[in-house]
């Protein structure tokens, strides 16, 4: 995953060595990575899932996209983006440093 291969790189490349700083930076990095993708999905869902019940704006995930993209260009996609980035790395830092810990013990 992300992860692995961000730690795989910045310890090869001498970068960093392998310990809690390459851990966290590595998270950091899969955190900022998972934020990148699945915000784009989360706005379409999320324009989607608001409509139910109302007026029909989007007739399905193809036209949300790009209405989207057409009315309010490609930023808009990101929309929410700090928040999710930050919880995403604050999650991916938890778990990853205690997976190493506990790796390193068992």
């Amino acid at each position: 995953g992300t992860y692995d291969q961000a730690k795989t790189t910045l310890i090869s490349q001498g970068w960093m060595s392998d310990g809690p700083a390459a851990h966290i930076t590595a998270s950091g990095i899969a955190g900022l990575a998972s934020a990148s993708t699945s915000t784009p999905a989360d706005v379409v869902k999320t324009r989607l899932m608001n409509q139910a019940g109302g007026s029909h704006e989007y007739k399905g995930i193809g036209d949300a996209v790009s209405s989207i993209l057409r009315e309010e260009g490609p930023l808009a996609l990101y929309k929410g983006f700090v928040p999710v980035f930050w919880r995403k790395l604050i999650w991916c830092t938890c778990f990853f440093f205690t997976y190493e810990q506990l790796r390193v013990a068992i």
